[in-house]
């Protein structure tokens, strides 16, 4: 059962350059590889606690021979009962309102870092039990690929300080969709903090499922 989330608007985020990069050593650091994109990931906050944001800073490395792009500050977070799983969506899979959001651009052999961060809006247990309402955290990031249909819109985005939202024709869309990519990283175990104060740490339990 998937819960709605929180607006964008509402959203806190921010995206930097020059953030901190991934610590490759880090145990409970999130990876992921589709093809010839990699994605690392490490998440910011110690403890989730409902309403407050999860922040992360991931790392695409780009080891295809075309630039690539991905609207880093798009990101939304929901949550899963039945697997006990938040999901951290970071990227646009399908343009919202049919329009193509700030991209930046990753080039060939080119690691970018990225830093952002998103609330769910609610956390609920699907059954009343003794077990903790939330054990893992999912991070998915949606890269484009193909980025030749989008070249004037990506060139406009470039040379304007506070660039738009454009809206895409249907053809664009379409593009989009097949030149779009998810890349699903590795379950983390969370440390979860209830609004009654009981916290529980999921990385006591043993390894999350999906490690790769």
């Amino acid at each position: 059962m998937k819960l709605s989330v929180v607006p964008l608007s509402l959203m806190f985020y921010a995206s930097t350059l020059s953030a901190a990069g991934i610590n490759m050593n880090e145990s409970h650091r999130a990876v992921g590889r589709e093809d010839d994109i990699r994605v690392d990931a490490k998440v910011l906050t110690d403890v989730i606690t409902p309403g407050a944001p999860i922040g992360i800073t991931f790392q695409i490395h780009n080891l295809t021979n075309s630039s690539v792009a991905v609207a880093e500050k798009v990101c939304a977070a929901s949550f899963d009962a039945d697997s006990q799983t938040i999901t951290l969506s970071v990227g646009s899979e399908i343009p919202l309102d049919g329009e193509m959001p700030l991209m930046a651009i990753i080039g060939p052999g080119e690691k970018k870092t990225f830093t952002t961060a998103a609330t769910v809006a609610r956390i609920v247990s699907a059954v009343r039990s003794v077990r903790p309402m939330v054990r893992y955290l999912q991070i998915k990031v949606s890269v484009l690929r193909d980025l030749v249909p989008f070249r004037a819109i990506l060139e406009t985005q470039q040379k304007q300080e506070q660039a738009q939202s454009v809206p895409l024709t249907d053809a664009q869309f379409e593009k989009w969709l097949e030149g779009n990519d998810t890349i699903l990283l590795n379950e983390l175990p969370i440390r979860f903090e209830s609004r009654r104060g009981a916290s529980f740490d999921a990385s006591q339990r043993g390894p999350a499922s999906g490690m790769r």
